[in-house]
């Protein structure tokens, strides 16, 4: 066997051994879900709470690895969401947040979709994790009742657009790039040139408004003035404790404790069915693989650039 074939050979070994490895470690953790509270609890029939995870970034996903999952993206929460809308054994939803927002226009259909919900009188508690700031924070005041963690990072009321400026380095490298356009802002935030006052100031206008929105939909939610949550919407971080004393959130405590709430308000029994959203291991193994290429990416990923032109409802340390 020649040296390229045992090359070839070695990494279809190793490859092979990855993806078993991966299925049974999947596996097991599907053995732990099946035991663990968090999942679908008996009994496995009646009224009861489903669970939707909102965890990672809020956006619109364009690309995937697996053709039949998208993880973390905005469709496959609204879809779950539409699930447990037809399901008539779904009295409350408890939405699990660990996010730190996203893009403007995803974060305001997920919040749309929750407050449609509550027009139906399914109670929604929002159970906050490690973070679920800025557009994480706009989701969950789409809620009855929000819980957080003393340690959840959340708050972070507001709008951000980033755009790198590479004419500096551009220039050293001698790179100069040839643009051809309909109208003079057809290439507003281009990384080639600087801002102009007036292009700074139309996305200005693009922030505010955006802004405006977000401030009046948590009002909307959370049932306070906007007055009231205006001192504390600069932007700022904040942990549960401090939340709740801004009535940010209504209540500190963990996941259980938030499921526990979803049944009280939705009168329902101590021992009602919980329904997470469970995969099964051939989704976890493809949402793996999806998980281990957006954290790789390219270069356009790993710097961000893709993104910059986006508006977002995001905290960005």
């Amino acid at each position: 066997m020649d040296k390229s074939r045992k090359i070839i050979v070695s990494i279809l070994a190793l490859l092979t051994l990855s993806a078993v490895l991966a299925i049974v470690d999947i596996t097991l953790t599907m053995k732990k879900k099946a035991r663990s509270p968090y999942g679908i609890t008996a009994p496995k029939f009646g009224p009861g709470v489903g669970v939707v995870r909102l965890s990672g970034a809020i956006e619109f996903s364009s690309d995937s690895v697996s053709p039949l999952v998208k993880s973390g993206s905005t469709e496959s929460v609204l879809r779950r969401l539409e699930e447990l809308e037809k399901d008539s054994n779904i009295k409350a939803i408890v939405l699990r947040i660990n996010s730190p927002g996203g893009t403007v226009a995803a974060t305001q259909e997920i919040y749309g979709k929750l407050q449609a919900l509550r027009k139906k009188n399914i109670i929604l508690v929002a159970s906050m994790g490690d973070v679920a700031a800025s557009g994480g924070y706009y989701a969950a005041s789409a809620c009855n009742h929000i819980m957080a963690n003393h340690g959840t990072i959340t708050g972070s009321i507001g709008v951000i657009a980033v755009s790198p400026n590479l004419k500096g380095l551009f220039e050293k490298l001698g790179i100069r790039m040839n643009v051809i356009k309909s109208g003079k802002y057809k290439d507003l935030l281009s990384s080639f040139r600087e801002i102009s006052p007036e292009e700074r100031a139309l996305v200005q206008e693009m922030i505010d408004s955006s802004y405006n929105k977000f401030l009046k939909d948590v009002s909307l939610g959370r049932n306070i003035p906007i007055s009231d949550i205006q001192p504390y919407a600069d932007g700022r971080v904040m942990n549960g404790e401090t939340a709740l004393k801004y009535k940010l959130i209504d209540e500190i405590g963990t996941f259980e404790m938030a499921l526990a709430r979803a049944r009280e308000k939705a009168k329902l029994p101590e021992d009602a069915p919980v329904y997470d959203d469970v995969k099964n291991p051939l989704d976890q193994f493809f949402m793996t693989l999806d998980g281990m290429a957006q954290k790789g990416g390219g270069l356009e990923r790993r710097v961000g650039l893709r993104d910059y032109y986006m508006l977002e409802y995001r905290y960005q340390p």
